[in-house]
Order: C-alpha cells, then sequence, then structure tokens
C-alpha cells in the first residue's frame, strides 16, 4: 500500500471516528447561507473558524437578560466568533437594532429570515447556543447555563455553566464533559 493511500486512509478513519462520536456539520454548507446585517445588507461568513451562534429574539426575557454574559464570553475568547442569529420573519431590522443597542451586544449580528441556519443546526429555542469548532464538530449544544429551571423558572444560584466551560474545556486541548443540553426558552417561529 503506498503512504499516500496509507496517509487518505486514516484521514477517513479519523473523519469517520469523530463522526460517530461527535455530531458535524460543513462550514461550507453555513458558508453558503444568505443572512442580513442591521442594515439589511448581504453577508454570508467567509470563513470556518471555531464559532459560537447564538439563536436570539428581541422580545425574549432570557435573550435579555443573557447579552452582558455573551459580551463577556466573547471577550474572554477572542479567538471564537461569536453571532448572534436572529432566526425567521417575526421581527425586523429596526426591532433586532433596537435590542442590539438596548443591550449593547458585541455579537456580529446575523438575521436569518428563512431560518436556513437554525433548521440545519437543529436549532428550536431561543436562547440556544451552538459551539462548532473549526473541523465543523458541535463541541457544545443547547443552553449557556443553567439559570432557567424551566420554562418561566429561574434558579436563584447558576451551577452549571455550560457554554463558558465547553470554551474553557476546548481552549486547554480537554474534551468537553457535556456536549448537549436541552434549551429552556420561547420557540424560533414567525409569530
Amino acid at each position: 500500500m503506498s503512504k499516500a493511500l496509507l496517509t487518505t486512509c486514516l484521514f477517513l478513519f479519523l473523519v469517520i471516528k469523530a463522526d460517530a462520536q461527535n455530531a458535524m456539520v460543513s462550514w461550507k454548507k453555513i458558508r453558503q447561507i444568505s443572512f442580513q446585517d442591521v442594515t439589511g445588507k448581504s453577508i454570508q461568513l467567509t470563513d470556518n473558524a471555531p464559532a459560537v451562534f447564538v439563536m436570539l429574539s428581541p422580545e425574549c426575557p432570557l435573550c435579555r437578560n443573557y447579552a452582558p454574559v455573551l459580551n463577556e464570553l466573547s471577550k474572554q475568547y477572542p479567538d471564537v466568533a461569536f453571532y448572534s442569529v436572529f432566526p425567521g420573519k417575526a421581527y425586523g431590522i429596526k426591532e433586532i437594532s433596537q435590542y442590539q443597542k438596548e443591550y449593547q451586544l458585541l455579537l456580529k449580528v446575523l438575521i436569518d429570515p428563512a431560518k436556513k441556519l437554525s433548521s440545519y443546526l437543529k436549532a428550536s429555542t431561543t436562547p440556544e447556543c451552538i459551539f462548532i469548532d473549526k473541523l465543523g464538530v458541535i463541541a457544545y449544544h443547547g443552553m449557556i447555563d443553567n439559570w432557567p429551571a424551566s420554562l418561566g423558572q429561574k434558579r436563584k444560584v447558576i451551577t452549571e455553566k455550560y457554554l463558558a466551560t465547553a470554551l474553557a474545556q476546548q481552549k486547554s486541548g480537554k474534551a468537553i464533559t457535556i456536549k448537549q443540553t436541552k434549551p429552556i426558552g420561547c420557540l424560533i417561529n414567525d409569530l
């Protein structure tokens, strides 16, 4: 067996093994999705750097409360691209822009009126976060932390910071201990 064929087989084995252990997405497919920014300009992502996509809604109380947490995480992890994604047609540019200004959101805004990204990433709730590494492995998907105990019920003390822990573990090269949680919040819809 030639060295090139052996290398190719090893690479495919590692990719298949990683895929079997972790959910994967295609950065190529994500880069093909057309978004809008808060000026209405059409934009597309251009690279496949590690990224956190957070599904948000301007009316969701949890989304409003999480803006400072998301801002802090984006400052703490400058090598990770943080995106606030507003899926659907329920909110216009005016409401999204006002939310961004009022809550001083530092994350880059992606308006996804056709819900292509949320559908592709299987997101159903706001707020819901998906952390994807540069290879397309979904490192973490779910709640930001365990502050919401159930819809309308919040804990007095946050005991699990799921997204922050996943980011720290990824950065240190450790295995991510919690890869998925069930998000709690407002359903993504166009109503």
